[in-house]
């Protein structure tokens, strides 16, 4: 079905935004134990993957096997896909037979659910997302459950073994379907024991669940402990565009409330799409969840005196499961609040999926054995088992017909693409040219931070990492691109780059962080910025070495320059001109120039030949009064040594004010870093302009350096 035997193991059947994740952690097996921490990429920091809490390790398990195995990145990748389609469908099977399910029932079932829309969706992205094997081993454990509290065995089912290792299966295997999961058991608990009128299903739920939370929470308690500073996305749950069953533009409506603001301004470049539906588990299975959510009450009801298998004797709470679901998914659903409270693990209701997949495939078939056992009524024993066999396989392709041959038809079309065969002729050249210039060390431009960094025009920032990948393993090449927002390594470069027609930055590049070339990505520039960029770096003795229609890649020469990097005496507008200088706790430029974000604001000095004498900084600047009318002092720190106080004598007015640093807070190379910070936080804007809700710091207009006297 996934077209397996039409694959080429060597083509990767997507290469670009979130599979590059996936192929980045593949190229990081290869270059063991150096597997999260790295300075092979972030230089002249490295790439941090703690900042991340991920509790997946039985699906990046399966992928360093496959990889470690292989030697290649695509080849590990592929085969890391065909393993999930066979785990989803084996955990699927063997949870279906734990409901008595009839054997061959139980291939269609798993088949099914093996390939439902979500695993299309999430294998073309969110890799891990397509291995969730552990939705069918939460509901393994429910019958196990059932029989022990209504054979009062409680203390049996304690020693269960099965449901401790599908416990500990399920800590491990995402934050997502954990989450899932423990939601699951509480439902039927809550229901089980409402309907059957017995408490003792609440504690007996709690068991796994608990069992669940021993292996899970020391594992992010871990990751909170060692995760770099300002790691991770940091995204609210509420700036998240919010997905339901389908979108709606019926969710802009939230904005007359005042919720969510941030998300709707997300939410307006996607709407209208698709995105959202993969929740649904297929044309068939969808449709009779829909008929079971409205009809439950018919398909629960007990027919004969017959003793009925576990899926029948469960549908009641099965069906209202499944309602559950759709109410957890639509728009203005439960799953909007657990968005808007929960940052940022649970941050898409559609991740409920699988486990609304498998709930419906034990409702249907509970339907489907009642529908069997009249065709053989009608048509006789066997012609009418031959013909519910022939309906549950027709309707099983139906329900899976979107995911007919999945790999084979993704690598075809990847293949058709014109910009997958540009990408790759550009990354092998790129990577031989390195090679034969005997390069090391590479500045990446456009500077992007890693993760999550926004387009900068046609060129979307991942594809930074895409030379790194298909690099060979434990190379000693290093590349920029993959430091964390907010790291001093990423502030130096952004603030070197910025300054680059100034005279003598390229030339600090090669002596200050030790780069010795530049790969310019193309897609990011327009025509006359590429022009400017080549002009520059030329004039600078940078020598081309190759150039394709994606990558330019420059060697840079040994620094030849004296001159300082900072051009002295002279203003620097903070909107124009003197923006290379600021680094972090800035608003976007204004005319005049611009705010500060939060109560420090900070500014970089490139320190090469800055001299012996010390510096003179001017700020001309202004400051907001307090709701007091008090204008707060403003604390200066230079390279964390506070020198002193500043404070402006009137409101919202222009005033220059002088810094002098000390030669012996000024290192011979390297940046200093100058801080300003607020006494007593931010300030609200609206005391000034009536809604505007921005907290601001420091006002700058604009920056001037003088050598000390």
């Amino acid at each position: 079905m996934a077209g397996v035997p039409f694959m080429r193991l060597d083509v990767p059947t997507n290469l670009w935004s979130d599979r590059i994740f996936l192929l980045l952690h593949g190229r990081l097996f290869l270059d063991w134990p150096h597997i999260f921490r790295t300075d092979a990429v972030g230089f002249p920091d490295g790439l941090d993957l703690f900042g991340f809490p991920f509790t997946d390790f039985t699906e990046r398990l399966l992928q360093f096997l496959t990889t470690r195995l292989t030697g290649d990145v695509i080849v590990g990748a592929n085969l890391y896909l065909i393993l999930i389609v066979a785990a989803n469908f084996a955990a699927a099977f063997w949870a279906l037979l734990a409901f008595q399910i009839r054997g061959w029932w139980c291939l269609a079932g798993a088949f099914a659910f093996a390939f439902i829309p979500y695993f299309g969706a999430r294998s073309t992205g969110h890799d891990y997302l397509a291995a969730y094997y552990a939705a069918p081993l939460a509901f393994l454990i429910l019958p196990r459950i059932v029989a022990a509290v209504r054979g009062r065995s409680l203390a049996r089912f304690l020693k269960d073994p099965l449901t401790l290792v599908c416990c500990v299966v399920i800590a491990t295997s995402g934050i997502y379907y954990s989450f899932f999961a423990l939601l699951t058991w509480a439902f039927a608990g809550l229901a089980l024991a409402a309907r059957e009128r017995n408490w003792r299903y609440l504690p007996a739920m709690a068991f796994p669940a608990c069992l669940t939370l021993v292996v899970l929470v020391p594992i992010l308690a871990f990751f909170v402990v060692v995760a770099p500073e300002n790691a991770g996305t940091a995204r609210l749950a509420s700036e998240q565009p919010i997905y339901g069953l389908r979108i709606s533009d019926v969710i802009l409506r939230l904005q007359q409330f005042g919720i969510a603001r941030n998300a709707l301004q997300n939410y307006m470049a996607i709407r209208g799409t698709a995105e959202g539906v993969d929740v649904w588990p297929g044309p068939v299975l969808s449709a009779f969840a829909l008929l079971a959510a409205l009809f439950g009450v018919v398909l629960s009801r007990e027919r004969g005196p017959e003793a009925r298998p576990d899926y029948e004797r469960l549908a009641p709470t099965f069906i209202a499961y499944l309602v559950f679901c759709m109410i957890f998914c639509v728009p203005y659903g439960l799953g909007l609040i657990f968005n808007l409270l929960i940052a940022p693990e649970i941050r898409a209701q559609n991740r409920i999926a699988p486990f609304f997949a498998f709930a419906t495939l034990l409702v249907f078939f509970g339907s489907w054995r009642h529908v069997a056992l009249w065709l053989q009524s009608r048509l006789g024993r066997s012609i009418g088992g031959a013909t519910a066999a022939l309906g549950l396989v027709a309707l099983v392709l139906v329900n899976s017909a979107g995911s007919q041959a999945l790999f084979a038809r993704q690598q075809r079309a990847l293949l058709r693409q014109p910009a997958f065969g540009a990408e790759m002729t550009s990354i092998r050249s790129t990577l031989a040219a390195a090679d034969a210039a005997g390069l090391r060390r590479i500045l990446q431009l456009p500077v992007a931070q890693w993760p999550e960094a926004p387009p900068i025009r046609d060129f979307k920032p991942y594809d930074h990492f895409l030379p790194f990948i298909f690099s060979a393993a434990n190379s000693s090449r290093h590349w920029s691109y993959g430091a964390l927002e907010g790291t001093d390594a990423l502030s130096r470069l952004q603030a070197l780059v910025g300054m680059a027609n100034w005279p003598c930055v390229l030339a600090e590049l090669s002596p200050g962080d030790k780069f010795d070339a530049v790969l310019i990505d193309r897609r990011g520039y327009d025509a006359g910025e590429l022009a400017a960029w080549d002009s520059q770096l030329t004039a600078s003795g940078a020598r081309l070495v190759n150039d394709d229609p994606v990558r330019r890649l420059y060697r840079l020469p040994a620094s030849q320059c004296s001159q300082p990097l900072l051009p002295f005496d002279r203003w620097l507008s903070a909107a124009a001109g003197g923006e290379a200088l600021l680094d972090r706790g800035w608003y976007p430029p204004e005319p005049w120039g611009r705010w500060g974000r939060g109560t420090t604001q900070r500014i970089l000095l490139p320190n090469r030949e800055l001299g012996q004498r010390g510096l003179i900084l001017d700020l001309r600047m202004m400051q907001l009064a307090d709701k007091n009318g008090r204008i707060p002092r403003i604390e200066v720190r230079v390279n964390q040594t506070l020198i002193g106080t500043i404070s402006a004598a009137r409101p919202m007015q222009p005033e220059d004010q002088r810094v002098t640093i000390p030669p012996t807070l000024l290192p011979p190379t390297g940046f200093t870093t100058i801080e300003l910070a607020l006494e007593g936080g931010p300030i609200p804007a609206s005391n000034v302009t009536p809604g505007d809700v921005r907290l601001l710091g420091v006002g700058l207009m604009a920056v001037r350096v003088q050598e000390a006297k």
